[in-house]
């Protein structure tokens, strides 16, 4: 692992010079330093060692430079990396180690002749349950850091994890090691080099004097024709590692990257998430080829067991980095595939009275399942009307055919304070739940990110929880109170309401019947911009009017459901079916439409008039039936007396 032999030092260790067994004190009073015994040495790896014939690191130059300004600095020459994860902030410090330990003319007089160690956090910690044994061990690394004869520089990776987060016996003991640290920090006697996340620097930000101490260098993410650039560099190595079985071919290579910025998760980065991608495919690659080969040993395939053994490189294909691209992501869940004929027919079947309405969104959801434009948003709808008209119902044959489960329904009317963001993202930290382990409503697009989302009645939701969709709805994703990405990029989002019923259900004026007005999608986000933000509205990529319910559709739903119920009984209980037409007279139909209609509620009474009327029917059939098998049943007790 390249770790620094503290114990093999020169003559001078010994003679009172300025080494590590040297007597002078560290600036802070601390007794003279001493070689390090094992213990210690099995904390530090050497990086100049590890990393000296490494790769340089690609279009890092500038911050590299940043930060070598930093570290030669006189007063607190502490760089403190920050960025997303797998921005490659570790593999900024790698090549500083990689440069000082070849010498490279770029590095200033100051850092020649230096080495980077790496100090795990979780190492310092461990066997210090003895009070004070952890103070020893603070001083033993910091006696050896402050030594200027040793020439060594501190790389703290995760550093925010010594500042604490809360009144846990852990962070105490993290905190009291940035406590430690403080003022050989402060007093420039030892470099330190930190790295760590945009999330997780809060954590180190909430110990201000702490933090202070060090010069904050944003990591920013490549490019993709950077990180293009970067496979090229880490192919060779990647190949080395898989002893050359594996051969990709630079058209792959171009598609690993692209692959791996249509499937990965809002939280992954250039180019950590491309490299990781192409490493899991040369992986799966070896592996899919000793299953085969064990497969054709089962079968007593010996020809094919040869040519398979004799194969002396294997390509990998776009196919395979696609697949395992949907399994990094999804792990086994798959988008759908569903049928656009069978769920027009479906919805045409349960929904009456909205032809024009169904027959955009199949064809939207035609489009979509092309894949011919992928984004890192989610589908985007509003479904606006009335109440009644088949909104939800409409959500949820549609989250039946496309995902094959049923949707994750909010009803918003349960989120109308803006304390009730909570229930979505969880409790800030110090709030009350902040330490709950319930799961939130989006928790399951971590396992399946193809879902459908129903926000039911969303104009009910109060503007802070109805803003909070808006990072979801232009970015792919929401971040959490504890700093979790709940990514929505492959969902499909549908908010339904109820706020332009009252211009949905405008009639022509005129002589004859009255028919529904068809509304304009001009008209529809206008009347919709009373209740919702502007900017809110934007992010929908389609908004569509249901049409109100009239006697007429209501009557065809009325004898749609009594279809759908009637069936249903037939094959959970065949003999009381026996008592139920085939269809339900005309005269009835009308009679039952014409007394149960009501206007504001669209067809919600119709299931509750179906349901009576097949009541009746039943509970009548077994009331003329009681009196028969009494009459059947008692000539059969006569004859057995007269007997």
């Amino acid at each position: 692992m390249g770790l620094h032999n503290f114990t093999s030092g020169s003559d001078d260790d010994n003679s009172g010079g300025n080494g590590p067994g040297g007597p002078p004190s560290s600036p802070s009073g601390m007794p003279p330093a001493a070689s390090p015994g094992d213990e210690i040495e099995d904390l530090l790896v050497d990086y100049n060692a590890r990393f000296q014939n490494a790769d340089p690191a690609p279009f890092r130059d500038a911050l590299i430079s940043q930060t070598l300004s930093v570290l030669i600095s006189k007063n607190k020459p502490n760089p403190l990396l920050v960025g997303s994860a797998g921005v490659g902030k570790t593999r900024i410090v790698e090549d500083i180690a990689r440069r000082i330990a070849v010498d490279d003319p770029l590095i200033p007089d100051q850092l020649k002749g230096h080495t980077v160690y790496e100090l795990s956090i979780s190492s310092i910690v461990a066997g210090t349950g003895i009070v004070g044994s952890l103070e020893q061990k603070m001083q033993e690394i910091i006696a050896f850091f402050t030594t200027k004869k040793n020439k060594a520089v501190l790389f703290l990776d995760e550093i925010h994890q010594i500042t604490g987060g809360s009144s846990t016996h852990s962070d105490s003991t993290m905190r009291k090691i940035s406590q430690i640290l403080k003022p050989e920090l402060a007093r420039g006697d030892m470099s330190v080099i930190g790295a760590t996340t945009s999330t997780e620097s809060r954590a180190f930000d909430a110990d201000p004097a702490f933090s202070r101490r060090f010069t904050r260098l944003i990591v920013d993410e490549l490019t993709v024709d950077q990180t293009h650039e970067v496979m090229h560099s880490v192919r060779a190595g990647l190949m080395a590692h898989y002893r050359h079985q594996i051969t990709v071919s630079d058209d792959v290579l171009a598609e690993a990257v692209t692959i791996s910025e249509a499937h990965s998760r809002a939280d992954q980065h250039r180019p950590d998430k491309a490299i990781t991608l192409l490493d899991r495919a040369m992986a799966d690659r070896v592996i899919e080829q000793k299953r085969l080969i064990a497969q054709a040993e089962a079968d007593g395939n010996a020809s094919l067991v040869q040519t398979l053994r004799a194969m002396p490189q294997m390509p990998l294909t776009t196919n395979r980095v696609l697949d395992v691209a949907k399994r990094l992501m999804t792990g086994n869940a798959q988008q759908h595939d569903f049928d656009v004929d069978a769920l027009r027919a479906e919805l045409t079947a349960r929904l009456q009275g909205q032809d024009e309405v169904l027959a955009e969104l199949v064809d939207r959801l035609a489009r979509e399942s092309l894949d011919v434009f992928p984004t890192k948003t989610p589908t985007t709808w509003m479904f606006a009307g009335a109440s009644g008209v088949g909104k939800t119902e409409a959500a949820k044959v549609i989250a039946e055919a496309v995902t094959g489960t049923e949707p994750i329904i909010l009803n918003m009317t349960e989120f109308h304070t803006p304390q009730d963001t909570a229930k979505i993202v969880g409790a800030p930290p110090g709030y009350i739940g902040s330490d709950s382990n319930r799961e939130l409503p989006f928790d399951s697009l971590e396992s399946n990110p193809h879902r459908v989302i129903l926000l039911d009645e969303f104009e009910k939701a109060d503007k802070s929880v109805q803003r909070l969709f808006l990072s979801a709805f232009d970015e792919g994703y929401i971040r959490n109170a504890h700093g979790k990405t709940l990514d929505f990029s492959k969902a499909l989002v549908i908010c339904t309401t109820n706020a332009a019923r009252e211009s949905l259900s405008k009639q022509t004026i005129g002589f004859g019947p009255s028919t529904p007005q068809k509304i304009s999608h001009k008209s529809l986000n206008r009347a919709l911009a009373d209740f919702f933000d502007t900017e809110l509205l934007g992010r929908f990529s389609m908004i569509v009017g249901f049409n109100p319910i009239d006697e007429p559709v209501y009557r065809q739903i009325v004898a749609a459901d009594y279809a759908r119920q009637r069936e249903r009984i037939v094959d959970a209980k065949p003999r009381l079916a026996q008592a139920l037409p085939a269809t339900m007279p005309d005269d009835q139909l009308r009679a039952l439409s014409e007394t149960t209609f009501v206007d504001a509620q669209g067809a919600r009474p119709a299931r509750r008039a179906v349901r009576t009327w097949i009541e009746d029917r039943l509970l009548a059939a077994r009331s003329q039936s009681a009196p028969t098998q009494a009459v059947t049943s008692a000539p059969a007790d006569d004859e057995s007396v007269e007997d």
